[in-house]
């Protein structure tokens, strides 16, 4: 229930707030420290949780609020798209007015919130008398950005920087900073979630997270039970970073498609070599999709006629895309194509997309299988693989060492 008493907007955290509220919710309000680590599982509601509460900071008191990713580019269909619903939700219209262009909500009492990322860094130190920062994904930033955040927060008492993020690396640098070093134990306050703390949650959505433990014990660690992830020796590839994909510097584009239905998701990616470097952009990962659905989504993503490499085991569906108005090829799926895939890809530096959080999964927990010995088998486990095939597809046929191609893989 929002109250208006003279130009100060209460909110009454006692009306329906079993069907409004987490329990994580009651803890952010407790937290009085610097710092606030928001970590655990998946499903956990631990960003929908910090929206609902900057929020209300908001309304409360003349805030302005800086909430980053580490990539603007990814602020639109993540944050920014929080806000809004949540805002929406609560009918709070009247309250605020939207600058898209700035990515700023004003607020009728004078707060802001604004939207940044840290790839534009000397925005970021215009921005003055900021009160709060929230970093989404934490994982993502690296310690200089966390610097750079925390020497923005100066000038007053009760100023708090929160981080909210899955642990998926036990050698990232939160860790060693926050959990290890003891170096700003008294001036944070550290909340782990699962989703079991997620009073909202759905059935399925619980059982398909207890489903790893029997598939990748490593991934149901992290995002079952919000513990700090351990990459073991089988892991195949080492950390991607991210980086923009190149559009306008990359010789040639091409895609790559691994089908998929019921059970395991399509996986579309785009992947430029420019530079030496291997440069891979997410576009689909998703189940439920007929041929017409994929071929719609791509070409609504931004296609523009490119080769895309598709799964050679399903011709018919190669044909289709074909009908429908995309170039699609059949990969090179021949005897080592796959190991010589892996090895194309450890040879070269990878960049992925700030958008690629699927591609970044399933490179986290893509090993090498074991024998019953616990002796490495060149053969990759057929898990956490739908993207990282498609990666495949995607250089399987040195397309991006020609000009274009046609769609009988005729070069010219």
């Amino acid at each position: 229930m929002l109250i208006d008493m003279k130009d100060k907007i209460y909110y009454d955290f006692t009306v329906n707030a079993d069907k409004i509220f987490n329990p994580l919710f009651q803890k952010l309000q407790k937290a009085n420290t610097r710092f606030v680590l928001s970590y655990g599982g998946s499903g956990s509601s631990k960003s929908w949780t910090q929206t609902q509460y900057e929020i209300i900071r908001a309304l409360q008191s003349k805030e302005t609020i800086l909430v980053c990713r580490r990539y603007a580019s990814t602020l639109k269909h993540s944050v920014i798209a929080l806000f809004s619903r949540i805002l929406a939700d609560w009918q709070f219209r009247d309250l605020y007015t939207e600058n898209k262009s700035d990515k700023v909500f004003f607020f009728v009492n004078g707060s802001q919130i604004i939207f940044k990322g840290m790839d534009d860094t000397e925005k970021i130190k215009s921005i003055a008398g900021i009160t709060r920062i929230w970093m989404e994904e934490a994982n993502e930033f690296s310690q200089d950005d966390f610097n750079q955040l925390n020497l923005r927060l100066r000038g007053r008492d009760n100023l708090q920087l929160t981080m909210t993020f899955n642990p998926i690396d036990e050698n990232l640098w939160i860790n060693k900073l926050f959990f290890l070093s003891g170096q700003y134990t008294d001036q944070t306050t550290i909340i782990k979630t699962t989703y079991k703390d997620n009073r909202f949650i759905d059935d399925i959505y619980k059982q398909e997270l207890e489903r790893y433990q029997r598939i990748d014990p490593n991934y149901h660690r992290i995002y079952a039970r919000g513990e700090w992830g351990i990459i073991d020796e089988a892991r195949i590839f080492r950390t991607w970073e991210f980086s923009e994909f190149p559009e306008r510097d990359a010789r040639v584009i091409v895609y790559g498609l691994d089908f998929g239905y019921s059970q395991d998701p399509t996986a579309v990616v785009r992947v430029a070599v420019w530079d030496n470097c291997i440069y891979i952009d997410e576009v689909l990962y998703q189940i439920g999709l007929t041929n017409a659905d994929i071929a719609r989504l791509i070409k609504q993503d931004g296609y523009h006629g490119e080769p895309v490499a598709c799964d050679s085991a399903e011709p018919k569906s190669i044909q289709d895309l074909r009908n429908f108005g995309i170039q699609a090829l059949s990969a090179d799926k021949g005897k080592g194509s796959i190991n010589a895939g892996i090895d194309n890809l450890k040879r070269n530096t990878v960049y992925i997309s700030p958008r690629s959080r699927n591609i970044q999964r399933e490179n986290l927990h893509y090993k090498w299988k074991k024998d019953k010995l616990g002796n490495f088998l060149p053969v990759p486990e057929d898990a956490n693989c739908h993207l990282i095939d498609s990666i495949r597809y995607s250089l399987s046929l040195g397309l991006h060492n020609r000009a274009s191609v046609s769609l009988d893989g005729v070069f010219f």
